[in-house]
């Protein structure tokens, strides 16, 4: 701002003395006066226009690198009141109802170089080693603790045409329904995408699952095929996936969900189908969307699942899930509603959506997602979320009957 009111002052004068100095002069001096200015003028309007560039790049640093061409920063705090009422069988116990306030916190930057089409991305996050949660809860062990904060991504990502190269631990890059993966899990591996906005597209990708006995790296690789497309005012998202976890990850498993099942028999080799559809009805935007998954590995006898010991079906009775849902946006309002079916065995329930259950199991779950949002300004919002579900199967040794979220956010992008 400073040397925009130079530039005016220098302006001002340079205008202002050859003005009081025409008196007596001739018309050629007068002329070479004129083209003089104008020359001044248009070069004090080049470093004007170029300042106000500066100004108007918000969320951009320009960073005097020869190898970095901009740094763009963004971040979102989200403030949550949650309450939970979980409800048990009659003579199982009483009903509880616990509520609590918690913060999510997320920083991050992407680096680009144009010249050699790639970037490097790094992000923070509040919370744990939970890979399913950035939310801190206030208060939770101690009075007015501190909050914990953690590396909650970082990559490189090449382009190449319509081919995209990503190493380094990175947001999930398979399209997706909100249930099959929990939103914050961060896949750590190498991904390989191919595709446009619109037309065929393409994803595969090896990850490392989790380090067992500290000499051998579980795996995850995942693969999906779709088409993205447009007829008229509607678009469109299809796609096909399969993702299968290494052995020894289930070796390694009791902390995961995986104590009770079958190493010899059991596998983790999910296959789904999804598909999208978004469009106006006059003022209204719809989204309706779906997905259907089968754990084409889930083997073994009754008590060798994912949901424990006292489950009473074999894993392949159990290995299906769906979700069907429909959202809607008029102006600044937003409303939604799903619902949901995971048997007991159908998914990997560890890096599951960790709200829809919470209070009740990973899997062997269905009920109901609600929405309300509404956004104050561009980038301040409110948003209400109640969650509703009990067991998709019922067995003896279960003492909840159904267990009710209600979340209630103030959210603030950057």
């Amino acid at each position: 701002m400073k040397k925009v009111l130079s530039a005016a002052v220098a302006l001002g004068v340079c205008l202002g003395l050859p003005v009081a100095a025409m008196a007596g002069t001739s018309e050629e001096q007068i002329l070479k006066e004129l083209e003089y200015l104008r020359s001044k003028v248009a070069s004090q309007q080049e470093h004007i226009e170029e300042l106000r560039n500066k100004v108007e790049k918000k969320g951009e640093v320009q960073v005097a690198n020869e190898f970095v061409d901009q740094l763009k920063i963004k971040g979102d705090l989200r403030v949550r009141y949650e309450i939970r009422d979980r409800d048990y069988k009659d003579g199982l116990g009483d009903d509880v109802s616990r509520d609590r306030w918690r913060t999510r916190f997320r920083l991050g930057g992407v680096w680009e170089n144009k010249a050699e089409s790639f970037e490097v991305g790094a992000g923070l996050a509040t919370g744990g080693d939970d890979p399913t949660s950035t939310n801190d809860t206030w208060s939770e062990a101690k009075p007015f603790e501190t909050g914990d904060i953690r590396l909650d991504y970082a990559y490189a990502k090449h382009k190449w045409n319509d081919f995209a190269f990503t190493l380094g631990q990175h947001k999930n890059p398979l399209q997706s329904s909100w249930v099959l993966w929990d939103g914050d899990v961060r896949l750590a591996g190498i991904t390989g995408q191919y595709g446009k906005k619109e037309g065929l597209f393409a994803t595969a990708g090896g990850y490392a699952a989790k380090l067992v006995d500290d000499d051998n790296t579980a795996t995850l690789v995942a693969g999906q095929l779709g088409y993205r497309g447009k007829a008229g005012d509607t678009r469109y998202t299809l796609a096909a996936g399969y993702h299968t976890y290494s052995t020894s990850l289930l070796n390694d498993g009791s902390a995961f969900g995986l104590g009770s099942v079958d190493t010899n028999r059991y596998g983790l080799n999910i296959g789904d189908l999804y598909g999208d559809l978004t469009f106006p009805v006059g003022d209204l935007k719809f989204t309706l969307y779906g997905q259907f998954w089968q754990n084409f590995g889930a083997d073994g006898e009754i008590g060798e699942s994912q949901a424990g010991s006292s489950f009473t079906g074999k894993p392949e009775d159990a290995d299906t899930g769906w979700v069907f849902g429909l959202d809607a946006k008029y102006k600044a309002f937003k409303v939604g509603y799903a619902y949901s079916v995971v048997e007991a065995d159908s998914l990997f329930g560890y890096l599951a959506d960790s709200d829809f259950g919470d209070g009740l199991a990973k899997t062997n779950k269905e009920g109901h997602r609600v929405q309300l949002g509404y956004s104050l300004s561009k980038n301040w919002s409110t948003g209400l979320t109640w969650l509703s579900y009990e067991r998709d199967e019922d067995y003896a040794g279960a003492r909840e009957d159904q267990v009710d979220l209600y979340q209630f956010d103030v959210s603030y992008k950057f």
